[in-house]
């Protein structure tokens, strides 16, 4: 089973279109650090991540005081510590690393790291038979309406595709 090391902006996207225990499903081993849980602050998101952790679907890998400090010294301009603290687990791990942060898509790829995001999920979800293409097109015109960071050009080819 392939290992997915997950960003913030990745849960909040899954959770703001409501699919966040379907992602659960694909046939990923998940993981995140404690330092991107702290960044959940909303008491919804927060709860959904705790029930996942609880199943054991959500891996946190703690990230301790010395790990923060190391973090903190190799900050790097448009990085958090969150940031570096996932890139460098998908290192570990030589895993994916799912994201939306650009700053954060850019430095992995520097470091040759497999990164993927939010399209990439719903593409391997369609793919998977988790979810219908239609209810996947009208999960990704809430995104692209809500996220406008996103490429809306991909957004809308999967959404013309999969509304057929």
């Amino acid at each position: 089973m392939n290992i997915a090391i997950q960003d913030a902006n990745i849960i909040f996207d899954l959770l703001k279109c409501d699919i966040f225990d379907a992602f659960f499903e694909l046939p990923l081993e998940i993981h995140t650090t404690s330092l991107v849980i702290a960044e959940i602050r909303r008491k919804a998101q927060y709860d959904a991540c705790q029930q996942a952790i609880t199943k054991k679907k959500l891996m946190v890998e703690t990230v301790t005081t010395e790990q923060y400090l190391a973090l903190q010294a190799r900050r790097q301009s448009g990085l958090s510590e969150a940031d570096l603290s996932v890139m460098e687990l998908a290192e570990a791990k030589q895993a994916i690393l799912l994201t939306g942060d650009g700053a954060l898509r850019k430095t992995a790829k520097k470091r040759d790291l497999k990164v993927r995001g939010i399209i990439w999920i719903f593409d391997q979800m369609v793919e998977s038979c988790i979810c219908d293409k239609q209810f996947a097109a009208s999960k990704l015109e809430v995104l692209k309406n809500t996220n406008p960071r996103l490429p809306v050009s991909e957004l809308e080819k999967r959404i013309d595709i999969w509304s057929q």
